[in-house]
């Protein structure tokens, strides 16, 4: 067999070409998985006998030789194409590196080139933005000429229904907001200043186009009121064209108010706003003129229907049937309204105008309650308009209530008006029957009477009201009409008129309603009290004002009534000198006589609260010392037979104060007062007592007796608990009755 070389095969040189330093192939038997499956096989064919095919020595050498010789020339093919490939691969490798340093070199120039040309290129981007920004900021310069020739041709108003003046007009709003912005830049107020006169050219524009549109719809509108009129048809009809007629071209007026509102409340406006708003009032009160135009017949329709039948229904009838009316009017005017403008904006003007709408219902109200004398219509009228004044302003509950129609400024007048009426009525009331009030012995004096029977209080509904109310309060129907007639009807006037005006109005008509009862009442006391001197007769002024008290502190009043009126005493003194022809000698000139006959300006201040508290002050201690008067008789003034007349002291205490306290519980149903009264009583009869033990004692003294008088006379406080023991079978048998 001929030797084969191995000079070029892949084999020597791997083998001549192989590292030292490759590191050496691991142990087969380190892979445990592979040790795993050697282990299997072992066990699977351990004890078999392994069996080998059985080859001819010649046959085994032919095969091996042809198949390694196979082997080796396919392996000398392979080392050929490897080198080939390793040949290529180096020559890539250096072109690679080749291609590397150049391309470093380029790098480096390109950085060279990069940095060389950074600032060039920031420059560039600043100048670029700075093209686009002052392009930006020349169109809203620019935008002037254009809309200033649109503006100078516009000689129509239907201009304003186009879409370039709706265009012109955002450029409008965009320039003036970008030159406000920037004040700095040349020439920017000049142009703040066209633009400007722009914008109140465009909304002028605006609002000749929506007057014109309200005096055409207003003529259409009336055209066809008067041909329904003539035809007789209902009210229904006029109502139709009064509001869904005109309503159905509020859109087209509602997208060009909206522009003119928007402009007026924007506030990068605020510079322009009062020329602005001047535009949109105008707007506002050319619709107000239409409207009050066209609803002026009906309102007057509505009027005339209530003046006719006014003298058949009463004045809150009167006044409830017109508020209705007026009410559902301002409700409805209120719809259409917003239909029209914007909500918002017009809101205070729409108020005002329906105060100018409802001014006829106003001037017929006043009419008819200047007419009306009847002070418990007068209340209820009050009552019926107080509805509208139950929260305050600016109250959570008060803008709910009036949240777009403000009813409480709009009916004010006819409350104001019907307040003054009540007051002046009240004070004629008060006048006629208090102040002109003639006492009479029984009028004060009588303690027992029919209601019926009183012919003061006959067919006055304000002093039937009062005691109807005051029996349903305390069942004491009967009890009412003992007291003076002058006082129950002052209490029954400011029980009607109490919350139905305002409080210092109120306050200041109670203190003199309060001082003119007082002064009837001491009047009629000081007439009973000349012809009859008796405990009756102060009993009877203390219930009175113990009355006229208990119903006072009811009202709560707080103010002092402030009193302004002339003195002429001067001017009477003067007239009276010169009728007498006696002149003063402090007259010295005609200047200080001039002076002196000038009417005075006297401030006074009335307290009805403390005047009527020093009446009663005055009346309690006039009762209580006549009453101890009553009691000690003349037991004071013997001094011969002291006994005696300790003996009678002693039976006037057992036997005149049970009279006296009974004719207390007569008059006064208050047990508190009649037990003070009593203890009152009591303490100026023992003070008295006392006075006149010392008197005794001092006389027997200066004697140089034995004291043998003053041993018949009680001590003082034997006295004093004498009386108490009197006082305290009285207030125990009250008790158990």
């Amino acid at each position: 067999m001929p030797s084969t070389s191995r000079r070029n095969s892949l084999v020597q040189d791997i083998a001549t070409h192989a590292s030292s330093n490759i590191s050496e192939l691991p142990n087969l038997l380190d892979d445990s998985t592979v040790f795993q499956k050697l282990q299997n096989l072992d066990t699977k064919y351990q004890g078999e006998q392994l069996v080998l095919p059985k080859f001819e020595l010649d046959q085994l050498s032919v095969v091996t030789h042809d198949r390694y010789q196979e082997y080796l020339n396919e392996l000398s093919k392979r080392t050929d194409d490897y080198r080939v490939t390793f040949n290529q691969v180096e020559a890539t490798g250096e072109s690679i590196k080749l291609l590397i340093e150049k391309f470093s070199i380029i790098s480096l120039k390109a950085q060279d080139f990069k940095e060389s040309t950074h600032n060039l290129a920031i420059n560039c981007e600043t100048l670029t933005k700075t093209h686009d920004t002052v392009s930006k900021y020349l169109s809203y310069f620019e935008n002037l000429d254009p809309v200033v020739r649109k503006l100078n041709h516009s000689s129509s108003a239907n201009i304003v229904k186009k879409d370039s003046f709706k265009t012109m007009l955002m450029k409008i709003d965009t320039s003036l907001a970008f030159i406000e912005k920037h004040p700095n830049f040349k020439e920017s107020e000049s142009y703040r200043i066209r633009f400007k006169q722009c914008m109140i050219r465009s909304c002028s524009l605006m609002g000749n186009y929506l007057s014109l549109f309200l005096k055409n719809l207003h003529a259409n509108i009336t055209e066809k009121l008067e041909s329904t009129s003539h035809s007789n048809s209902s009210s229904s009809a006029q109502e139709a064209l009064l509001y869904n007629k005109f309503a159905s071209n509020a859109p087209e007026y509602f997208s060009v108010s909206k522009e003119i509102s928007i402009r007026a409340v924007k506030k990068s406006n605020q510079r322009y706003r009062d020329e602005l708003l001047a535009i949109l009032h105008d707007c506002y009160n050319d619709y107000f003129q239409i409207r009050m135009k066209l609803l002026h017949s009906i309102i007057w329709q509505q009027l005339d229907e209530s003046i006719i039948n006014e003298k058949n229904i009463p004045l809150m009838r009167f006044i409830q049937d017109n508020l209705l009316f007026f009410t559902q009017l301002c409700t409805n005017e209120y719809n259409l309204l917003t239909k029209f403008f914007p909500e918002e904006e017009g809101r205070s003007e729409f108020n005002e105008w329906l105060f100018r709408l409802c001014e006829p219902l106003h001037d017929c109200v006043r009419s008819r309650v200047l007419r009306e004398s009847d002070i418990s219509s007068l209340c209820d009228a009050v009552t019926l308009l107080n509805k509208y004044y139950q929260f305050e302003e600016n109250s959570q509950e008060y803008e709910l209530q009036f949240k777009h129609v403000q009813f409480d400024k709009i009916f004010e007048p006819i409350l104001q008006d019907v307040q003054s009426r009540l007051v002046f009525r009240a004070q004629i009331y008060v006048e006629t029957t208090i102040v002109r009030f003639k006492p009479s012995r029984d009028a004060f004096m009588i303690s027992h009477r029919k209601l019926n029977s009183i012919p003061e209080v006959q067919q006055d509904p304000i002093v039937e009201s009062f005691i109807s109310n005051y029996s349903n309060l305390d069942g004491s129907h009967a009890q009412i009409s003992v007291y003076y007639p002058p006082l129950i009807r002052a209490i029954a006037l400011l029980s009607k008129i109490y919350q139905m005006v305002n409080s210092s109005v109120f306050d200041d008509l109670a203190h003199h309603i309060v001082h003119d009862c007082i002064i009837s009442l001491r009047s009629a006391y000081n007439l009973v009290e000349k012809s009859e001197k008796g405990l009756d007769t102060k009993l009877s002024y203390l219930r009175n004002l113990l009355l006229l008290r208990s119903q006072i502190e009811n009202f709560d009043i707080q103010f002092i009534s402030n009193e302004t009126y002339l003195d002429f005493s001067g001017l009477g003194e003067f007239l009276r000198s010169l009728k007498d022809r006696k002149f003063s000698g402090a007259h010295t000139s005609v200047l200080s006589l001039a002076k002196e006959t000038v009417p005075k300006v006297v401030n006074d201040m009335v307290d009805a609260r403390s005047e009527l508290m020093v009446e009663l002050r005055n009346v309690i201690k006039s009762f209580t010392e006549a009453s101890s008067r009553e009691i000690v008789g003349d037991c004071f003034e013997k001094n011969d037979d002291l006994l005696s007349q300790n003996i009678k002291l002693r039976e006037n205490v057992e036997r005149l104060l049970p009279r006296i306290y009974e004719q207390m519980l007569d008059f006064i149903d208050d047990m508190g007062i009649i037990n003070h009264l009593l203890d009152a009583i009591q303490e100026l009869v023992v003070q008295s007592y006392a006075d006149y033990y010392e008197r005794i004692e001092e006389m027997e003294g200066n004697s140089n007796s034995d004291m043998s008088k003053l041993s018949e006379l009680m001590c003082v406080d034997v006295f004093s608990d004498l009386l108490n023991n009197a006082a305290g079978k009285l207030e125990k048998s009250k008790a158990s009755m």
